[in-house]
């Protein structure tokens, strides 16, 4: 009877083990799908080869839709810190970037040396100097209107240390007309925190 009852109890044990390991999988299928996300004007596309489908339902990794979207995520493994849970911290960006029409006033001589160029400059924001805006423009200094476009730019802020990319965001493509002595420009704000989710000492980047 003791030999029966001690087999009964590993049978048992065996099988909660069996489903404890199970409800922590699940069984899905790989779904590439073309992804746009149509944000007024703005059309940006996600890499829809990661995706998947469970139960009918389309996932996307979180990574991928946050960053398409203009944020950033930050990922920390298990840890007492974070009461022994995955820690996800999802910065999201500011105010949409949008492109605005300005009348400017051209020099002569930049006028026939640079007719059409895009620049990028820093703005205050407040009259306060640590917040800074980015600003980037597209100047016509010819005397006619000008067609351009599409222009995909990416704004881009290096470490001036390693060169490396420390912040990334797409401006919204640009195709149109620019008036003569006009600018179109757009305004970047950035909260000093990299890719990687933690603050960016002041200093040590530059924007392109």
């Amino acid at each position: 009877m003791k030999k029966f009852w001690t087999g009964v109890l590993c049978g048992t044990a065996l099988l909660v083990a069996t489903a404890a390991a199970s409800s922590d999988t699940i069984q899905a299928t790989l779904f590439p799908s073309k992804v746009t996300i149509h944000n007024g004007d703005q059309k940006i596309t996600v890499d829809g080869d990661e995706m998947i489908n469970y139960n009918n339902k389309a996932y996307i990794p979180l990574r991928t839709f946050s960053e398409a979207m203009g944020a950033t995520v930050d990922y920390q493994y298990p840890s007492e810190s974070t009461d022994g849970l995955h820690k996800i911290d999802i910065y999201q960006s500011v105010a949409p970037i949008e492109w605005t029409l300005e009348r400017k006033s051209v020099d002569p001589f930049c006028g026939k040396e640079q007719p059409f160029h895009i620049t990028i400059g820093v703005d205050l924001i407040d009259d306060k100097p640590s917040d800074r805006a980015f600003i980037v423009s597209m100047n016509n200094n010819t005397d006619d209107d000008i067609t351009v476009g599409p222009i995909d730019l990416t704004f881009q802020v290096r470490s001036t240390e390693s060169n490396e990319v420390v912040y990334g965001r797409p401006l919204p493509s640009f195709a149109g007309v620019i008036p003569s002595s006009y600018e179109y420009f757009a305004k970047v704000t950035w909260d000093h925190i990299g890719i990687d989710g933690k603050e960016v000492p002041p200093g040590q980047s530059v924007g392109q």
